[in-house]
C-alpha cells in the first residue's frame, strides 16, 4: 500500500506550480493520525536521538513521544528527555516529506538517512540513493537576497516600483486586478514518467481571497489538491487525506509565485521591488525587477515598452528534486475579462527544457461562478 501511495503522490503532486500524510500537532498519548489509524512508529523503531549521534539503538515501547504524526521510541529515559527538550533537532525533518523531492511528496518513515546530525526520510529507495550521493543538491539553501542590501539604491527601488505599476496597467489596471473575485484556468502541462514526457490535463480554480483547487488528470484518474483558510487536503481517485502544515505552506508558496499573484501582492506589507538592469526573455530585451513578498523571491522580466511581464525566474526544485534556476517565459497574451493574460508558458531548469514548467492554457474565466463545493472535503478524502 505504501509503495503505491507514494508513487501516486509523486506523480500527481510534482510539477505544475500551484499544485500525505500522517500529521498531528500535539503530544497527546491518546492521539491518532488524521486517518483514524494508530500513529506510525518511524525509523524502524530506532531511537532518533541515538541516530543523530551516529549509533543505532532499538527503542523501547516504555519510552515514547508522539509528535508530528509519528510515535518515536527511545532506548532510554535520557534520550527521551533529550528529544523532549529539543524536538526540532531530533525529529524527522521537513515535516516528514521526501528530502529529495520536497513537500509535494510524502516520505516513507522507514526510508531514512542522517545528514549533518539531522534525520531525513524519502518517498522511494531511488530518492534516498540520490540524496545520499549529493545531499546539498536537495536541501533548500538559506534565503539570501540576490542583490546585496548595501547595493540597492533609492533609484533602483523607485524604478522597480514604477515598473511594477506599469505591469499592473499592462495586465488590465489596478481596479480589475485587485477586484478579482475568482479565477479559473484549464490547460495542459508536461509531466515526466518512466516512459518519457507525457501531456496531462490541468485545472486551477481560485476563489479570492484564500481558496484554491488544483487538479491534474493522469492515466489513473484525477488528483485534486485544495487549500482553504482552515488547512488543506488532497483527493485521489480512491480516497485522500489531509495536507501537513509543511505541504500546505509549499503549495501556497507555489500559488504565490505567479505574475498575477505577485502583482496583486504589491501593496502587502513587506513587498519589495528592485530594478536590477537589463535582461532577456527569449529574444526580447526586458528590465529585470527582483521582487519579494512573504516567502516568495523572484525576478520578473518586464518589457519596458508594453509593461508586460515576459519572464519570471526563481530558485526552486527541478523535476529530479535538485535545486536550480527555474525560468518561465510567457507568450500568447490574450484579453480575458479586461485582463491581458498569457496562454503559453515555456519553462527551463538550469537552462534546459523543463516539461513540468511548460504549459498551454486552453481557457481562462475571470469573475465567473465557482461552486463552493469545490473547496469542501468529500467524505472519501477523510477516511483514507
Amino acid at each position: 500500500m505504501w509503495k503505491t501511495f507514494f508513487m501516486l503522490l509523486a506523480l500527481a503532486l510534482s510539477g505544475h506550480p500551484g499544485f500525505s500524510v500522517l500529521r498531528i500537532a500535539l503530544d497527546d498519548p491518546a492521539a491518532e493520525s488524521q486517518q483514524g489509524e494508530p500513529l506510525v512508529v518511524p525509523l524502524e523503531g530506532l531511537d532518533p536521538v541515538m541516530l543523530t549521534r551516529g549509533k543505532e539503538a532499538q527503542g523501547d515501547e516504555q519510552f515514547s513521544v508522539r509528535r508530528g504524526g509519528f510515535r518515536y521510541l527511545f532506548a532510554s529515559a535520557e534520550t527521551k528527555a533529550a528529544f523532549e527538550k529539543e524536538p526540532g533537532r531530533y525529529e524527522i525533518q521537513l515535516g516528514g516529506t521526501c528530502a529529495r523531492m520536497g513537500p509535494t511528496v510524502q516520505g516513507n518513515p522507514d526510508l531514512f538517512a542522517v545528514h549533518e546530525g539531522l534525520i531525513y526520510i524519502f518517498g522511494s529507495p531511488a530518492c534516498m540513493t540520490a540524496f545520499k550521493a549529493a545531499p546539498a543538491n536537495f536541501l533548500e539553501p538559506a534565503a539570501t537576497p540576490t542583490t546585496p542590501a548595501l547595493a540597492v539604491s533609492e533609484e533602483s527601488r523607485t524604478r522597480g516600483r514604477a515598473l511594477i505599476e506599469k505591469a499592473v496597467e499592462a495586465m488590465g489596471g489596478a481596479a480589475r486586478l485587485d477586484g478579482l473575485a475568482s479565477y479559473q484556468e484549464k490547460g495542459t502541462a508536461g509531466s515526466r514518467t518512466p516512459q518519457g514526457v507525457t501531456e496531462i490535463k490541468t485545472a486551477l480554480s481560485l476563489l479570492y481571497p484564500d481558496k484554491a483547487r488544483m487538479e491534474r488528470t493522469l492515466s489513473f484518474g484525477t488528483i485534486a489538491t485544495v487549500i482553504t483558510p482552515a488547512g488543506g487536503f488532497y483527493v485521489l481517485p480512491r480516497g485522500g487525506g489531509e495536507l501537513s502544515d509543511v505541504q500546505r505552506a509549499a503549495y501556497v508558496k507555489q500559488l504565490q509565485s505567479s505574475p498575477l499573484a505577485l502583482l496583486r501582492a504589491r501593496r502587502n506589507s513587506g513587498f519589495t521591488a528592485v530594478a536590477t538592469g537589463a535582461g532577456k526573455a527569449s529574444e526580447t530585451t526586458v528590465e529585470q525587477v527582483e521582487v519579494a513578498s512573504g516567502g516568495v523571491s523572484a525576478t520578473l522580466g518586464i518589457d519596458p515598452a508594453s509593461g508586460r511581464i515576459l519572464s519570471l525566474s526563481y530558485r526552486g526544485r527541478g523535476d529530479g528534486g535538485a535545486y536550480g534556476r527555474i525560468v518561465r517565459t510567457f507568450s500568447d497574451f490574450r484579453n480575458v475579462g479586461g485582463l491581458s493574460l498569457p496562454f503559453k508558458v515555456t519553462g527551463t531548469f538550469n537552462g534546459e527544457a523543463e516539461p513540468s514548467q511548460t504549459s498551454t492554457v486552453e481557457s481562462i474565466v475571470v469573475n465567473g461562478e465557482v461552486s463552493p463545493a469545490l473547496f469542501e472535503k468529500p467524505k472519501a478524502a477523510s477516511g483514507q
